[in-house]
Parts: C-alpha cells; structure tokens; sequence
C-alpha cells in the first residue's frame, strides 16, 4: 500500500553465527570447569573412601655369634705443669698403640676418640687453686678375631693403660642376617594373617601397605674405669655370647 514501510530483517552472516555458537559453548565449559573446582574443594580436609582391612604383624629373629669386637683403651696422666702430664701420656700411650699392634691388630683398626687436657683444684685457705694438670686419651680399638681380646686388653694394661671400657661384640656384616630375620618376620605375619581370616570367615585380598621397623638385642660386657691396671694382673676371659638381630613387620591387607 502507498505510504506504508517494510521493515525486511536480514539473517545473520554465518561468521556471526560461528561466533555466537563458540561463546555459548565456552560459557558451558567454563561453567563445568566451576563446578569441578567447587567440588574438589568440597573434598578437602575429608579422608579418601578406605576398603575394609586388616593389619597383622609379624617378628622375626635371627641369632650369630658376633665376629668383631670394639673396646676403647686410655691413659690418664697427672703432673704439675701441662707439658709434664702430656709428655708422660704421649710416652704411655705409644707404648699402649705398639703393644697392641703386636697382638695382631691393623693400623686402620685403631682410631684416637678423645684427647682432653683440664686442671686439677685443691681447695686451700678458703680458695681453690690449680695444684696440677690431667691429660687423658682413649684410643678405640677394633678387634677382629674375638678370641684374642684378653691378650690386647693384658698387653695395653701392662704398658700402661689405666682405662678400659665400652667393649661391644656386633656382627661385621649384618645384612644377610636381615634378610633372613625379614623373611622371617613376613611369613610370621602372613600366617598370622590367614589365620585370622579363617576365624572371620573372610578372604584376603592384596597387600596394601608394609612397613619394616628393627631391632639389635646384643650380649655383651662392659668394663668400667680402672685406675692401676697394668702390672702384669690376670685379666677376665671375655665371652662373646650371642648378637640377635629382630625385624618386626607391619602388613595391611585388604579384605574381601
């Protein structure tokens, strides 16, 4: 009709389309992702979904007689001035290192563990005052054949060792000890395990978790400080005993 206008509307290009499309569906993906993101922070602080378990534990010991000794020998030195009670220790302990060279025992198996010089005080008048020095060293000696441990601890006394302590068996190499004592320990715990499972009429699924903990059990003597030992005096016969050496296991296995 004359005077009247048609408003004609024109369909969008297909870029445009391409566009709206690709924003709508980032818009959804950004929303999943939110939402994803809520959730994982919904779980913190809350334990994951545990399967029914059980823990056994077993032990395991296995017992030799030691092989190596370790012991500790000194000399303590007293004298007026410093230089005099050093002088009289480092002559003594030559002496002591030579001796007990000879009995067999390796340059690398002796190793100086303390060297220590402090004065001596005498309360006089009231006071106390400096009458004297003391210089004290021990020496740790690593024995390899037991059996001849008197003989060393005879020879360093004799040649003027006035301290003798810290005397320890152990076994030089432990490890295949462990690993009997382990397997041990497992097939303890594996029996305890399937025990177990019979009286609650479950089976037992795979090994969840195993954790190993160890421990030494030693026999051995001690020797306390001794003034005046040397002189040629009878020593005791040192036994060695037995070491033990203990592996305890822990084994979680699901249940079924």
């Amino acid at each position: 009709m004359e005077g009247e206008t048609t408003l004609k509307i024109k369909p969008p290009k297909a870029g445009v389309v391409f566009v709206v499309i690709a924003l709508i569906f980032l818009s959804a993906l950004f929303a999943v992702l939110i939402r994803n993101q809520w959730k994982t922070f919904d779980y913190i602080g809350k334990s994951a979904e545990m399967t029914n378990q059980i823990s056994i534990t077993g032990e395991g010991t296995v017992a030799a007689a030691p092989d190596i000794a370790k012991i500790q020998v000194g000399v303590t030195s007293e004298a007026k001035t410093v230089a005099g009670a050093q002088n009289d220790n480092t002559k003594k302990m030559n002496e002591v290192v030579k001796a007990i060279k000879a009995q067999s025992v390796a340059e690398k198996d002796l190793k100086t563990e303390n060297y220590n010089i402090y004065p001596k005080y005498e309360w006089k008048t009231g006071k106390s005052e400096i009458i004297g020095y003391v210089v004290t060293q021990s020496l740790s000696v690593k024995v390899r054949d037991t059996k001849n441990i008197s003989g060393i601890l005879k020879a360093a006394t004799d040649k003027g060792a006035n301290q003798v302590g810290d005397l320890k068996f152990s076994v030089d190499e432990p490890e295949r000890l462990k690993v009997e004592a382990r397997e041990k320990a497992i097939k303890n715990a594996k029996q305890k395990a399937e025990m177990l499972a019979n009286q609650l009429g479950v089976k037992l699924g795979k090994i969840v978790s195993f954790y190993e903990a160890e421990g030494g059990l030693s026999d051995y003597p001690k020797f306390s400080t001794a003034e005046g030992m040397g002189g040629g005096g009878e020593m005791p016969t040192v036994q060695a005993g037995e070491n033990e050496i203990k592996i305890v296991v822990t084994i979680v296995y699901e249940i079924l």
